[in-house]
């Protein structure tokens, strides 16, 4: 995939001094990628697509020139899912699918990396492989609930387009039948032989104009064959003979549609109530968006200020039994926090617009010693209104300190990472969206 200098495809962007950097050694490299993961999550917040995907492609050209193995594959497959996602934005479906698909080459332990190609397969309408990398993601995760909600609707799909296909099998069998009959020589009834009519000098009588009319209809309808209702005729309730096309309207719809004749406009009629009344403003919306089609309100500054509260008071204390009954875990630092946050009136009804990204750095005092910690930072990179409440946040680049006491890995995996203190971070998030809604 091409990139431009400007931006993807070509297009001049803003992140011109990242695109066209060069580095040389590999922290240098790495410090690009973060960079540019950094402005690609902020892209993608505004949905600035065309950016993000021009920085995506950056950093895996700059992440393939790095011989460091697992590490830079790892990173990869992260930067190809991100692609995969935005590309799919913008309506690239094959590009946004191939992109998945070295996602899922670089790092097939990586969610995302399935699940983002399942989308692509779904928007394609490949059912049958989406429901397949859904149910590889579900795997990898299996407490996922988003990932259940996509193979659910993955296999009624799938049942979905096989009734159609089997409706469609039908339809052209049906039709096959249709054509093999109309080859058929049409087989034609022989006409009724005319009642013979006594010349009559004088004119004839409303009597004698009825039975000629009764005979007319008599003979077109003898000569209606048994083949013509497929080559488009029908017969009316009248006893006519018409195209297959002709719509009969029933009495009982007359009924309905009403009298819709056109109607003389009184020029006299007071005009207060024929002009046009001004819409009702709603309260907090434009005076110029009368309508009340579109209204939207920045509010990221009360946001993150709020959010970035929220997180702070995070907190898991492990219970007696636990391996360390006592000990606390805390987030002492939100860092690296990127994102924004608006709402917009649409018609008089309120949708919450949210997405961040943002580090947390957390610290575990165990419950036999007080002066033992562990350390350590975990990044949430999609918090954001696609995540329905209580079904849990991503995380990546999970690190502990190299200072914490050893052998502490298996509890600060079981009690920070997978639960505990991750949990109770989810729980501040979802209360903190609830507060969202409630304030605005």
């Amino acid at each position: 995939m091409s990139l431009g200098m400007g931006g993807f495809g070509g297009v001049p962007s803003a992140h011109t001094d990242v695109l066209s950097a060069s580095p040389e050694d590999v922290p240098s490299k790495l410090r690009l990628v973060e960079e540019i993961k950094s402005r690609g999550r902020a892209c993608v917040g505004c949905k600035n697509y065309p950016d993000a995907a021009s920085l995506y492609t950056k950093g895996i050209e700059v992440l393939s020139s790095i011989t460091d193995g697992d590490s830079a594959k790892k990173e990869a497959a992260i930067l190809y899912s991100n692609r995969s996602l935005v590309l799919l934005q913008m309506g690239k479906v094959s590009e946004a699918l191939e992109s998945a698909d070295s996602a899922c080459e670089n790092d097939p332990t990586y969610v995302k990396a399935h699940w983002r190609r399942g989308q692509a397969c779904n928007a394609l309408g490949h059912t049958a492989d989406a429901l397949a990398s859904f149910e590889r993601a579900l795997s990898l995760e299996p407490a996922n609930k988003a990932l259940k909600r996509e193979i659910e609707a993955a296999k009624a799909k799938k049942v979905h387009e096989e009734k159609l296909l089997a409706a469609a099998k039908e339809a052209k069998e049906a039709e096959a039948e249709a054509e093999a009959e109309i080859a058929e020589p049409p087989k034609l009834v022989a006409p009724a032989k005319k009642e013979a009519v006594k010349a009559n000098t004088t004119k004839p009588t409303s009597s004698a104009k009825s039975n000629k009319n009764s005979v007319k209809e008599n003979e077109d309808t003898d000569l209606f064959t048994s083949s013509d209702h497929v080559r488009g005729y029908k017969i009316r309730s009248d006893g006519k003979k018409t195209s297959f096309f002709d719509r009969e309207i029933s009495e009982e719809s007359k009924q309905l549609i009403g009298d819709i004749a056109p109607k003389r406009i009184d020029p006299n009629a007071p005009t207060e109530d024929n002009a046009p009344k001004p819409l009702p403003v709603t309260e907090g919306t434009s005076a110029w968006n009368k309508a009340g089609t579109w209204e939207e309100r920045d509010v990221t500054s009360w946001a993150k200020e709020t959010l970035e509260a929220a997180l702070l008071t995070s907190e898991y204390i492990l219970p007696e039994g636990s391996p360390s009954p006592g000990a606390r875990a805390t987030v002492s630092k939100v860092s690296k926090f990127e994102g924004h946050t608006s709402y917009a009136t649409v018609r008089g009804k309120k949708r919450y617009i949210y997405e961040f990204a943002f580090t947390l750095d957390w610290v575990l005092t165990l419950g036999d010693d007080h002066t033992k910690t562990c350390h350590g930072k975990v990044t949430f990179p999609d918090v954001d209104g696609t995540v329905e409440l209580g079904d849990g946040y991503d995380i990546v680049d999970y690190h502990v300190d190299g200072s914490s006491p050893a052998g502490t890995g298996p509890l600060l995996e079981r009690f920070v990472r997978d639960g505990g203190l991750r949990e109770s971070i989810h729980t501040k998030i979802d209360d903190w969206v609830r507060l969202l809604r409630a304030t605005y």
